[in-house]
């Protein structure tokens, strides 16, 4: 048991320097705006894993695997074969046979928005199958901003005492800003991309629920429109404008925290890109 922890302890203290280059991307062209479009994927059977997940960017790969302990290998993409395998004249490889020479592609494999592959790999000396997964992410993402939020047409009318006696009162705002914590699921990928969008407000008395579409511009930038959940300080049903009352009778009887449904427009900013470079 002892000597079994001591090598997970090695394995983790080393991952750094070891497994990463082993496992590894090397990019040898580039696109428009400099984004990756072909490369290498290189799996050193050497390093000794169960399972593995590997992310990668958009964009084509040549799948490498040099070593002479390859025994078998399956590729899925997604929950299909992957059929793409490298030919040697008219057939295709014998996977059942270490017919693989380092200097061989395996396969092509083309990553788009949110691909996955997963390899099926036999060692030889080995009888459990080893499981690499490669994967891009989706372009579309939840993004996380700060911002404000304007909630528009808010009631301020108010029932107050005089004479004993219900009046009403209006200060004739119609209008809140709420600062606001806003979730977003949008293309990140594109400079103008619409999305959803729902948050949270706190104006440091009450809280508020928002809900709607959303507009990314650019690196930062969100602008937003929908529906807020507002807490407001609304008359009480219960009285009636003119009524008689008794003193004893408050403000704070005359009304009472109501939530109502009000538009919102919006503005908030991410903090995780520079604002300054093309998406």
């Amino acid at each position: 048991m002892k000597t079994h922890l001591l090598k997970i302890l090695a394995f983790v203290i080393f991952i750094p320097s070891t497994f990463f280059s082993q496992i590894k991307v090397e990019v040898k062209d580039t696109g428009e705006n400099g984004k990756k479009v072909n490369g290498t994927i290189t799996i050193d059977l050497s390093v000794k894993v169960d399972s593995i997940e590997i992310p990668v960017e958009k964009g084509n790969y040549e799948l490498f695997i040099p070593s002479s302990q390859l025994k078998s290998l399956v590729i899925k993409k997604e929950a299909i074969e992957y059929k793409q395998l490298k030919m040697e004249g008219e057939e295709k490889r014998d996977t059942t046979k270490s017919t693989y020479r380092e200097s061989d592609a395996i396969a092509e494999l083309i990553f788009r928005s949110n691909t996955q592959y997963i390899l099926y790999v036999g060692v030889t000396g080995e009888e459990k199958v080893r499981k690499y997964i490669i994967k891009s992410e989706s372009d579309w993402k939840w993004t996380t901003s700060f911002g404000a939020n304007v909630v528009f047409l808010t009631n301020r009318s108010r029932f107050t005492s005089v004479n004993n006696a219900v009046a009403e009162n209006r200060d004739g705002k119609m209008m809140d800003l709420t600062p606001s914590i806003m979730f977003t699921f949008i293309n990140n990928q594109r400079n103008f991309s619409p999305g959803f969008t729902g948050g949270l407000g706190f104006d440091f008395e009450e809280l508020s629920v928002f809900a709607g579409g959303a507009l990314g511009i650019g690196q930062n930038i969100i602008l937003m429109a929908g529906i807020a959940v507002h807490k407001q300080n609304r008359p009480n049903t219960d009285y009636t404008v003119g009524q008689t009352i008794d003193s004893s009778v408050t403000s704070d009887n005359l009304n009472k925290m109501q939530y109502r449904v009000n538009p919102f427009v919006g503005i908030s900013f991410r903090f995780d890109k520079n604002p300054f470079v093309a998406k």
